[in-house]
């Protein structure tokens, strides 16, 4: 599967956009990361999506969100860790329906409620290497300095991709230190990176989670070319996600 540099930029390059059309704008890598052990993530989707990808998280056996800059023809690959190989632990699905936030807009500096649901053609088979991975509880933000993780099939620095799932830590940054690089910033982005070594999320991992005490609280949104990342907050859309999920599927509430 050939890789093509997609999605957000926050380490390489101050400039965000990509090629399709709601997707254009923005890329992401994990950079400063290791492999993570196979399968360790199970809630980890990859997203196939034209000629790039995005990193996806299974939420429910029927519904994955990801970031609506990866609006596209996607098809959705669960249980991967090297996405190269036929591994028996995959499961390849379609999209039945797509489901961007109403209020979603990549037309502006920064990619405000970057949020997408994708209702699958049919349901996940859940096992050791396909699971859901829960939502927030609360809708507050997360404090400053909370341990965080990131993970995603993107570069791993400025030149070299994988096809491996890689990952990394981080803390989150707090909204009055992450609005010093974007002045934009809403309530519904959260920051997180390390101001002590290069890591973070970039190319390739848009869409992907950004995982805290055991929850997905962000997902991979945009950011410049030094930590730290921003992502949309979960805990901000709740509703939304509850109240979509519900319209469609009575099954996964």
């Amino acid at each position: 599967m050939e890789h093509i540099e997609v999605v957000l930029v926050i380490f390489l390059s101050s400039t965000f956009f990509i090629s399709t059309p709601c997707a254009e704008k923005f890329r992401h890598e994990i950079i400063g990361g290791d492999e993570a052990e196979p399968h360790s993530r199970p809630y980890m989707t990859y997203l196939k999506i034209d000629d790039f990808f995005c990193g996806g998280s299974l939420i429910t056996p029927g519904w994955v969100l990801s970031a609506a800059h990866c609006y596209g023809d996607i098809v959705v690959i669960l249980g991967a860790h090297d996405v190269t190989q036929p591994e028996e632990t995959q499961q390849i699905l379609g999209v039945e329906s797509y489901h961007l936030h109403p209020e979603y807009d990549y037309e502006t500096s920064l990619p405000f409620n970057d949020v997408l649901l994708l209702k699958l053609s049919s349901r996940a088979e859940i096992n050791e290497y396909v699971e859901t991975i829960p939502l927030p509880t609360s809708t507050s933000d997360l404090p400053k300095d909370t341990p965080c993780s990131v993970a995603g099939w993107g570069l791993i620095d400025q030149t070299h991709a994988t096809n491996k799932l890689f990952e990394t830590n981080v803390t989150i940054t707090s909204r009055r230190l992450c609005r010093r690089y974007y002045p934009g910033l809403s309530d519904g982005m959260i920051c997180a990176g390390s101001h002590n070594r290069i890591t973070d999320s970039s190319q390739g991992d848009s869409g992907g989670p950004l995982v805290c005490n055991g929850a997905l609280e962000g997902i991979v949104s945009f950011g410049y070319h030094h930590p730290p990342g921003v992502y949309a907050r979960v805990g901000k859309y709740l509703e939304w996600i509850k109240q979509t999920i519900s319209q469609y599927d009575t099954i996964d509430i």
